[in-house]
């Protein structure tokens, strides 16, 4: 935890009480209201706030019974144990302090033990101290949520990149992501010193985003806004009620109420001078899809496809001799890449395509003068034909799309070879030259890369090629994930399209 957030924590830790006296004396709840008309109440403008951010995630992504909801900076747990209740699904909530998460633990101890005696079945929710910042070591690998919310807490985490990768990364394809936070329209040296530090200073805040920039950082990471919407009048509603709530309190002497109830006041003037103000965004994750060869247990193939498939991508993988297997987001296909009337079969399965990796390779070793036809045929229709007729059958199918599919192959570097390679020479000298035309002249269809491989072990070819050629080999031999690793780099847009430069000796 950085110590930005050590003081976060220590700020919060410290106003707990004096929040749970002048906010929400029942529930105990710490966000902006939502206000239907003039004769509601803070406690219903509270409860319109929270109904109105599920309400609008629901639409987008039913809960069941099946769901999971991730409360980003819970607080005291009310939201999430009355999502838990109503629906019936499971919950995690997050908080940065320690009272406000031992306020959550005792609530809902008190309801379960209230629902054993009724002979009801537990909520089943639970509540961990975390930092937002930190949610990779709160939960690691295969932790997924179908609902992710937060209810004006963004605005307290410092590491805000590390905060929206790992939402991005806990979602799990087609979830959402719901979130009620601050706004900041103003830079720093724009805010009077009254502002800042009441404001800014007296709760931490760290690093507004704009109403813009919120949907912008959204979309960049890879969620697809749904619906965004800008409630300022509430948040002016809620400070100006919330400040004259206070007047019942500075009597007692305490500065803190005092500071509180102007921190109020500026909110509201800030506010009206359009310096801040406080926004919805249901954002959704959209699943991308790769259609990659390799079927064999060992194949590269199935060993990127299932790297792919742990980070929520829906995976088509395929060969000529494959199973048909239908399992979430896992596919695999027999299909010919030498015939188009294979490749037609497997694509009208297909509806969208953001990647596609060719692999195959029946192997190109040997001497000139002991290839046989049906060899130089075999590796011919796998590299050459296979990847002309599939870019084809994929032009044809994705040209007007808005985005480019990604292609990469991975072969041998383009480069001279030893004599019993001059076949797999040929074909990877093809295939450079090929990536190169895609480029030029279909950048609008695909982003084309030659990914030079090199000796991969465990994997079907490259085990075999070592025990052809002598155990010596296996020392340097790579683990499949130096490939799976320049995929991601490639996914990332970390890398330009044409002949990645790899400087090592590959063969």
């Amino acid at each position: 935890m950085s110590e930005n957030e050590k003081l976060t924590r220590e700020k919060f830790n410290f106003l707990k009480k004096y929040y749970d006296e002048t906010w929400d004396e029942n529930s105990h709840t710490l966000h902006v209201g939502l206000f239907k008309n003039d004769q509601d109440s803070l406690a219903d403008s509270y409860r319109h706030a929270t109904d109105y951010l599920i309400n609008n995630a629901y639409d987008v992504v039913p809960i069941t019974k099946k769901s999971v909801i991730l409360d980003v900076g819970c607080g005291t747990g009310r939201t999430l144990v009355d999502v838990c209740l109503q629906y019936g699904c499971r919950g995690v909530g997050v908080d940065l302090s320690d009272e406000q998460i031992n306020d959550a633990k005792n609530h809902i101890s008190k309801i379960n033990q209230e629902r054993l005696l009724q002979g009801l079945p537990k909520i089943r929710a639970k509540f961990i101290r975390g930092s937002g910042s930190e949610l990779d070591k709160t939960f690691k690998k295969d932790s997924q949520f179908t609902h992710i919310i937060s209810q004006d807490a963004i605005l307290l985490i410092t590491n805000k990149q590390s905060l929206f990768r790992n939402i991005l990364r806990l979602l799990v394809p087609g979830g959402i992501f719901a979130v009620a936070d601050f706004l900041s329209e103003s830079a720093p040296e724009e805010r009077t010193e009254s502002e800042e530090n009441l404001i800014y200073k007296l709760v931490n805040w760290n690093e507004g985003l704009s109403f813009e920039a919120y949907g912008k950082i959204l979309e960049t990471i890879g969620l697809s806004v749904v619906k965004s919407e800008r409630r300022d009048t509430d948040m002016i509603n809620t400070y100006a009620k919330l400040a004259q709530k206070m007047e019942q309190h500075i009597v007692d002497g305490d500065k803190t109420y005092t500071e509180l109830k102007e921190r109020y006041e500026s909110i509201v003037s800030a506010v009206k001078n359009g310096k801040m103000g406080w926004g919805f965004f249901f954002a959704k994750k959209s699943q991308k899809t790769a259609l990659i060869a390799g079927a064999k247990e060992k194949s590269i193939g199935r060993f990127v496809a299932s790297y792919l498939h742990k980070m929520g991508w829906n995976i088509w993988l395929y060969s000529r001799n494959a199973r048909k297997v239908n399992k979430l987001y896992w596919h695999e296909r027999k299909c010919d890449i030498s015939s188009e009337k294979s490749i037609a079969k497997l694509l009208d399965e297909i509806q969208d395509l953001d990647l596609v990796m060719m692999l195959a390779d029946t192997g190109g070793d040997g001497l000139l003068e002991e290839l046989s036809e049906a060899k130089v045929k075999e590796c011919m229709d796998a590299k050459l034909v296979g990847s002309v007729l599939l870019n084809k059958s994929l032009t044809l199918k994705f040209f007007k799309r808005s985005r480019q599919v990604k292609v990469i192959w991975c072969a041998g570097k383009p480069s001279k070879k030893s004599k019993d390679l001059i076949l797999y020479s040929m074909v990877n000298s093809g295939l450079a030259s090929y990536v190169d035309a895609l480029n030029e002249h279909y950048k609008n269809v695909f982003e084309a890369y030659y990914l030079p491989t090199g000796l991969i072990s465990p994997s079907t070819l490259g085990d075999d090629y070592i025990h052809k050629m002598g155990p010596e080999l296996q020392k340097v031999a790579e683990h499949p994930q130096v490939i799976a690793d320049m995929v991601q780099k490639i996914i990332d847009n970390e890398i330009e399209p044409g002949i990645i430069n790899i400087e090592k000796n590959i063969i």
